[in-house]
């Protein structure tokens, strides 16, 4: 496994001097951090292209708001830039719709579990991708929650490359079937958290909790009390459909951007305001906020069209 864990030599993952670093200098805070962000995916686009004659398709998987949508996109530019024609395709576009998953304990409905997909449309689109290059694909429409009407065609260019992203892209219900030797199998996620001393004041899992607070508002047209009470079925499905094959993955990228805090808490804050005292998640969104408050702000902005984080601030080129 080749991992591309990025390391920030002077402002790592430390809180007092992630908030020097954004009351002093943000803007050089963000140049630093992106730099190094586009570096890493670099790093993965070289060793695509060092296997370009043998690589159809790469599986890219991660958690839930770790970031793969637009790790794709980039890793995409940077091929081009290569020479390698590539395409995106999100297996979010696989879902079959609403109430159409497997159904928790709780009577509620599981869509993080790997059977809200379209499995057997999955496997007959990813081997047509690998053998013959072309496939038909859905579209799912996420704010009336089904599968439109219409068919994409993807056809790859001679030479080119499919880039699968979505959390069940290395499970092996999706991959068992694929020749191993035509995919390559790509991991992306938040890797550590934010400290001050022995104190962990943002964890992984909080830190894509924010970014997921943000882009569910800004993009699935869902408040947050309905992302925090998803949350836990999110983490559970983590747990057992994605953390399990990790290490399957040939290359794993760390998606933490040290300064993320800093822009995302101006909505994710006002965000966690909007929680009634009354309610279950009341406690949850006040001790996130209290975490979150200790963090000085940066004006959004400053934040690249590019970046990662647009991919649920908005403002992107991608999004």
């Amino acid at each position: 496994m080749i991992n591309f864990a990025n390391s920030y030599h002077k402002y790592v993952n430390r809180f007092l001097e992630i908030n020097e670093a954004a009351k002093e200098a943000p803007a050089e805070l963000i140049r630093q951090v992106e730099g190094a962000y586009r570096s890493a995916v670099q790093e993965v686009a070289q060793e695509v292209f060092s296997l370009k004659n043998d690589c159809k398709v790469i599986m890219l998987s991660g958690p839930s708001g770790s970031g793969k949508t637009t790790t794709a996109r980039i890793l995409q530019n940077l091929l081009k830039e290569k020479g390698v024609s590539a395409v995106q395709i999100s297996l979010d576009d696989f879902f079959m719709g609403e109430g159409k998953a497997p159904i928790l304990d709780s009577g509620e409905y599981d869509y993080e579990d790997i059977r809200a997909l379209n499995l057997e449309q999955v496997e007959n689109c990813l081997l047509d991708l690998s053998n013959r290059g072309y496939c038909k694909k859905p579209t799912f429409d996420f704010e009336k929650k089904r599968p439109m009407p219409e068919i994409t065609e993807i056809q790859l260019p001679p030479g080119g490359i499919a880039i699968v992203e979505g959390i069940h892209a290395l499970n092996p219900l999706v991959t068992a079937h694929l020749p191993e030797d035509k995919i390559l199998k790509m991991y992306v996620s938040v890797k550590q958290g934010i400290k001050d001393g022995d104190e962990v004041i943002l964890s992984p899992r909080n830190l894509r909790l924010v970014r997921r607070l943000v882009r569910d508002y800004h993009f699935r047209a869902t408040g947050p009390e309905k992302t925090l009470k998803s949350w836990g079925a999110v983490c559970r499905g983590e747990n057992l459909f994605i953390q399990p094959f990790k290490r399957t993955s040939d290359i794993t990228v760390n998606s933490i951007h040290i300064y993320e805090p800093c822009v995302l808490c101006h909505d994710a804050l006002a965000l966690l305001n909007s929680i009634h005292p009354a309610s279950e998640f009341y406690d949850t969104a006040m001790d996130l906020k209290r975490r979150l408050s200790r963090f000085v702000q940066i004006d959004a902005g400053l934040v690249p069209r590019d970046s990662l984080l647009r991919e649920f601030l908005g403002g992107g080129i991608y999004f």
